[in-house]
């Protein structure tokens, strides 16, 4: 779709401007009229800072898919596995309230998957119910019987602080060549694009990471779609994901490292989050980069997977003396080093690395 902004007119901005008002956003006196104006950018705003996504006020991708979620209303329609999953706040609905339970359905994603399926089909065997993996109106309300006498965490409690009881290690590593083929990403004034570069500290993470497995979502210039690079990490036996993009800017003076972990609405991947803080710790300190810090997201790597992952963007590409770091070509293998060398600390636990 084409993102919608201030300015925008047509049927589109009616649509637009019809789900916002049927999700409690005013649009002020003249309301529904088709035009994307103060009031519908306003509107827009907020919706995007309830949700924890950018608050541009502009309607991109992401934000239209949220709004068209948003309109789910638990009960509303029958909820079952299928390939593409169902989408949308009823299911995290769902899924809060199971998870209030002890029925563990994953992320609170929003995503209707196996996980979930399994959950909710030992919440029905406890309940009594048919336990045939199915969510209509009536499990929505023997849920809520039973959620309402809990104290509503919305998130099973994390025994080990972020860590793996296992040894991380002993299992697969999926790392993630972010952009590819037709989508290059950024492309900087030297002609070398982002994807090329992810691609290049891919390869090398691939080499040094001390798994028992490293799998690549790519392993050449080629295209390939979010929810296939996701399909493959969940059915790859993998035990966390690394998705490696570079940042640019509109402004030149945007500089630093920043990682990211899964979060929405409250929920948040306590493994995600501290994997990411090992990371940005070690890519920072190894670039001489800005530690702008770790923060949760729900880009689709992070939100489609169903193990902990983690966006890595070590630099900005449009920052002049960060391209120039970019620029050498040992710039691949100190970025990879830094980061396998911070993921042993984490399997170690070592916390006076994150502490300093």
């Amino acid at each position: 779709m084409r993102a919608l902004s201030r300015g925008d007119r047509g049927r589109e901005v009616v649509d637009l401007q019809t789900r916002l008002l049927s999700l409690g956003f005013g649009l002020g006196n003249r309301g529904m009229d088709g035009v994307f104006g103060p009031r519908t950018e306003l509107a827009v705003k907020a919706f995007q800072q309830d949700m924890g996504i950018l608050s541009d006020g502009v309607v991109g991708e992401i934000t239209w898919r949220e709004i068209v979620e948003a309109g789910y209303k638990p009960g509303e329609r029958l909820l079952y596995l299928r390939h593409p999953p169902f989408r949308g706040v009823d299911v995290m609905e769902l899924q809060r309230m199971l998870n209030d339970l002890g029925f563990d359905p994953g992320a609170v994603n929003g995503l209707f998957d196996e996980r979930t399926t399994r959950a909710l089909k030992e919440f029905q065997r406890n309940a009594g119910l048919i336990y045939d993996g199915v969510a209509d109106d009536g499990v929505f309300k023997t849920l809520r019987s039973y959620a309402a006498q809990t104290l509503g965490t919305h998130q099973l409690p994390d025994k080990d602080g972020g860590y793996f009881l296992d040894n991380l290690f002993s299992c697969a590593v999926v790392v993630d060549a972010a952009h590819g083929g037709r989508d290059k990403g950024y492309v900087c004034p030297s002609g070398i694009s982002e994807a090329d570069l992810n691609m290049a500290v891919a390869g090398e993470l691939a080499q040094i990471l001390p798994a028992r497995e490293v799998l690549l979502t790519r392993s050449a210039d080629e295209e390939v779609s979010n929810s296939d690079r996701a399909y493959f990490a969940n059915s790859s036996g993998a035990e966390m994901v690394i998705s490696i993009h570079h940042a640019h800017h509109k402004t030149s003076k945007a500089s630093g490292t920043t990682s990211f972990y899964f979060s929405r609405l409250g929920y948040q991947s306590h493994r995600g989050r501290m994997a990411a803080t090992y990371i940005q710790k070690g890519v920072s300190r190894a670039l001489g980069t800005c530690d702008i810090g770790e923060f949760g997201r729900s880009y689709d790597i992070l939100r489609e997977t169903n193990i902990p992952a983690v966006v890595l963007e070590p630099l900005y590409l449009t920052n002049p003396r960060e391209l120039e770091i970019s620029s050498d070509p040992y710039y691949p293998a100190t970025v990879a080093e830094a980061i396998a060398g911070a993921l042993e600390l984490y399997v170690g636990r070592d916390a006076a690395f994150i502490t300093v």
